[in-house]
């Protein structure tokens, strides 16, 4: 597969399995990120310690916020490593305070933030923005510039089960 110019391969193996991804980073033509092996910083220290990947993906609901993916940041901009942040389905809203986070680095190469734009409907007013050509603009308003409408929100469909 090196002959398709893949930029990463995002966690190939069962996160609880981290210690086959040293072997299959050196037999790998393809860059290995590590994933859901990486939750916080002691996880983020033992795969460099492990040379286990060439990057990281950091997303603030996996570390616990802020103040631990900063950390996990530090490590990997320490051991010279790439890094991606991403998220799992948060709204815009989180997805601005990680568009926030991306800026902080210049390891920082990838951010993966589309889990906004397959929402059918968006309750949060201003935020980051994206254009056609996917660039990502963040507000430059105070806090993270983004809040919830309550009176979109509220007119969301509702499902109680």
């Amino acid at each position: 597969m090196a002959q398709f110019d893949i930029q990463h391969c995002e966690e190939p193996i069962p996160r609880w399995d981290f210690m086959e991804l040293p072997r299959i980073r050196e037999q790998s033509p393809i860059p290995i990120m590590a994933d859901e092996s990486c939750c916080d910083h002691h996880d983020a220290r033992r795969l460099i310690a492990l040379s286990a990947c060439d990057s990281l993906n950091v997303k603030l609901g996996k570390s616990s916020g802020i103040f631990k993916a900063l950390k996990i940041i530090r490590l990997a901009e320490d051991a010279g490593m790439n890094i991606q942040v991403g998220g799992f389905l948060e709204s815009r809203l989180g997805f601005t305070a990680s568009a926030h986070l991306a800026l902080c680095s210049k390891n920082i190469l990838y951010c993966d933030f589309d889990t906004p734009l397959m929402l059918t409907e968006d309750p949060v007013s201003e935020g980051i923005s994206y254009d056609k050509q996917g660039v990502i603009t963040v507000p430059d308003r105070p806090g993270l510039g983004a809040w919830i409408d309550k009176d979109r929100l509220n007119r969301l469909s509702k499902i109680i089960i």
